[in-house]
């Protein structure tokens, strides 16, 4: 059985149009937070732009729906990359004109060629940008917040396909032409129609999951639970609303954040050699050495597995580089007192408000990196991250 273009077009129309309103459904219900409206302007924008394409496929005359429909389909892939931007705590403005900008070339580009373009009309800056804010969503979800959670690498793996598929098409569309076998064979409308429902059916999944958990850290219910561990220390989610609430009242009363990230190395390399039980005891005695020298009235929460947070407000007059290095030391001394064969490295980072505004996850993603660049060296400035 053969599909022709009209066929498969309209099939991946409904796939993009379910998709959306499943989306937006779930947007309302959960009341989300920028990266799930960004994510959700994304579906909007595939869907417009699949239904602009349908609609040049039953009036060929209206060639103005190529060079819409480019646009928006350049759109939908720049709002996943903006998603990210926003998911791992950074302004989407600089961002967000880049997009703009982009868009803004491609929709020209089509209708520079006119009613004689056809359906290729500005291929070459369409192929080119979609391949562009792919390449940035992939690099986007293997950095900061979104990194750590695990459902991210999928969302990854649907922006390397798209991108590998974009470049291939554009360099065979200028290396051979669209009516080439080779293009008509593997980058024709049809096999993209068939890649845009697999990609889209999975860049759904991946983005519910991931607003799901963004929307959790938000803490969008009426009620909050707190979780801590047997040692005190708050488990992510509630370490991450907590914060949030911390910074936005220190703000209000002109008070500075701090966040001091811990972060221990090697653990897996000590449960590969010296079994399990001595990784386990390591990282416990960590979050319970952190919890113990951590100032009084510092929230403790952890990052990840080998990760762990300190936040607390500051005044002119406190010294955070000093809390950091005390922390440091004595964590260390605790190591070092359980006699193990082998004591990981300690990193420690910094990062207060005055550097980075008083986004929780901003700072807590900042301090993390800053942690685990001192312990992947073993060099200890206490500098700011």
């Amino acid at each position: 059985m053969i599909l022709d273009v009209l066929t498969l077009q309209t099939a991946a129309t409904l796939v993009i149009v379910a998709s959306t309103v499943m989306y937006l459904l779930d947007t309302l219900m959960l009341r989300d937070g920028l990266p799930g409206r960004l994510w959700a302007s994304a579906y909007l924008s595939g869907t417009f732009s699949a239904t602009c394409y349908l609609a040049w496929l039953l009036l060929p005359d209206v060639y103005v729906a190529v060079a819409v429909g480019n646009g928006a389909f350049v759109a939908a892939t720049g709002f996943i990359w903006l998603g990210g931007v926003a998911f791992n705590g950074r302004s989407v403005r600089r961002p967000a004109i880049v997009l703009s900008a982009t868009v803004l070339v491609v929709v020209v580009a089509a209708l520079a060629a006119g009613p004689g373009g056809g359906s290729w009309a500005g291929a070459v800056p369409f192929f080119l940008g979609n391949a562009v804010f792919a390449a940035t969503g992939a690099v986007e979800t293997r950095r900061g917040a979104i990194a750590r959670r695990w459902s991210s690498s999928g969302l990854t793996a649907v922006l390397v396909v798209e991108t590998a598929w974009f470049v291939a098409r554009a360099v065979v569309f200028l290396w051979l032409g669209p009516e080439s076998d080779l293009f008509r064979d593997v980058f024709d409308t049809r096999v993209s129609a068939i890649l845009t429902i697999a990609l889209v059916i999975a860049a759904l999944v991946v983005t519910s999951v991931l607003r799901a958990n963004e929307s959790a850290l938000r803490g969008t219910s009426e009620v909050r639970r707190l979780s801590v561990d047997a040692h005190g220390v708050l488990f992510r989610e509630s370490f991450e609303s907590t914060l949030a609430i911390v910074c936005g009242r220190a703000e209000a009363a002109g008070e500075g954040v701090c966040v001091i990230g811990i972060r221990i190395d090697d653990l897996k390399r000590v449960a590969v050699a010296f079994g399990p039980d001595d990784a386990e005891r390591l990282a416990l005695e960590v979050r319970a050495s952190v919890r113990r020298h951590a100032p009084t009235m510092a929230l403790v929460g952890e990052t990840d597995a080998a990760g762990l947070s300190v936040a607390f407000t500051t005044t002119p007059a406190t010294d955070v580089r000093r809390v950091a290095r005390i922390l440091h030391q004595r964590v260390v001394a605790d190591l070092a007192r359980l006699g193990a064969a082998i004591v990981p490295a300690v990193g420690v980072g910094l990062a207060v408000a005055a550097d980075h505004g008083y986004h929780s996850v901003a700072l807590t993603s900042r301090a993390d990196e800053a942690a685990a660049r001192a312990a992947e060296t073993g060099e200890q400035a206490f500098g700011v991250a």
